[in-house]
């Protein structure tokens, strides 16, 4: 279903950037021209449950507001971004890196880590995700180029911004896929990408069976895609995944396998020869 131009607006936007789940509600339901009570009636509560809901600055009943937003139509995408933390910048010790130290990192640091980034990926953006992969999206966001955005999350990866980036990804899974229709190579190509920069964050945050999951679709496009790089980084991610479920063996012979499919190109790219120095 094509988005309502209502939630492209300029004061959707800014009330999604603002966290204020509670107000894109309000917005849906009067756009819809109805009452407290109708939307009410709709979710099975009271017109001051409804109207404490659209006030509330902190969310009390995630289940309610998931309900009530999918009931006046927000996206999926636009209330994920509303539910997800501020952007504070994380402490120098706890931001992480896509360079290949990260698969080496001590244990130590990964503890900290792991509790630095726990509250960047709470239930609610994990069940955004989770409803993205199950149900894989059709409509488009409009939220933009797909370039841009997915190098814009790369960069939310970078700085261990999670939470924003697990806001963001359902969005950027439903237009990788929309995308990925024209059956063209190169959109095959970033869908593969962006779900492997989904198994990463996953993989960050340990949750290890979405992380092989996405890893999993990312694999499959970059086959699909005929790409050796993008089929290279999914690779490099399962590996991730199952050095982590101590499957060092499969792991080892997957990036050998992989690094062997890229030397065959001839590394004749800098970012053909910068994958293989990577997986190597």
């Amino acid at each position: 279903m094509p988005v309502d131009p209502l939630w492209n607006s300029t004061t959707a936007r800014q009330l999604s950037e603002q966290r204020r789940p509670g107000a894109l509600i309000r917005l849906g339901r009067e756009h819809r021209s109805w009452t407290l009570a109708d939307l009410g009636e709709r979710i099975g509560c009271s017109a001051a449950t409804v109207s404490r809901l659209e006030r509330r600055a902190r969310v009390i009943d995630l289940g309610l507001v998931h309900l009530a937003a999918a009931e006046v139509g927000v996206p999926r995408h636009t209330l994920m971004t509303s539910l997800a933390p501020p952007s504070t910048p994380a402490p120098a010790g706890t931001r992480v890196t896509a360079s290949p130290r990260d698969a080496e990192e001590d244990p130590m640091r990964r503890r900290t880590l792991l509790t630095a980034t726990a509250a960047a990926g709470p239930a609610a953006l994990l069940m955004g995700l989770d409803e993205a992969l199950a149900a894989t999206p059709t409509s488009t966001t409009g939220l933009g180029p797909l370039d841009g955005r997915l190098a814009a999350a790369r960069e939310l990866y970078d700085k261990g911004v999670h939470g924003r980036l697990l806001a963001v990804l359902p969005g950027l899974i439903a237009d990788g896929h929309r995308a990925a229709a024209s059956r063209k190579d190169l959109d095959q190509a970033r869908l593969s990408s962006v779900y492997t920069l989904t198994s990463s964050v996953l993989s960050k945050i340990g949750s290890y069976e979405r992380a092989r999951l996405t890893a999993d679709r990312a694999r499959t496009w970059a086959e699909v895609s005929g790409s050796p790089l993008a089929a290279a980084a999914a690779a490099r991610e399962l590996a991730i995944v199952l050095r982590h479920q101590d499957r060092h063996g499969e792991a080892q012979r997957l990036m050998t396998s992989a690094a062997t499919d890229v030397e065959t190109t001839g590394l004749r790219t800098d970012a053909a020869a910068a994958a293989y120095a990577q997986m190597l």
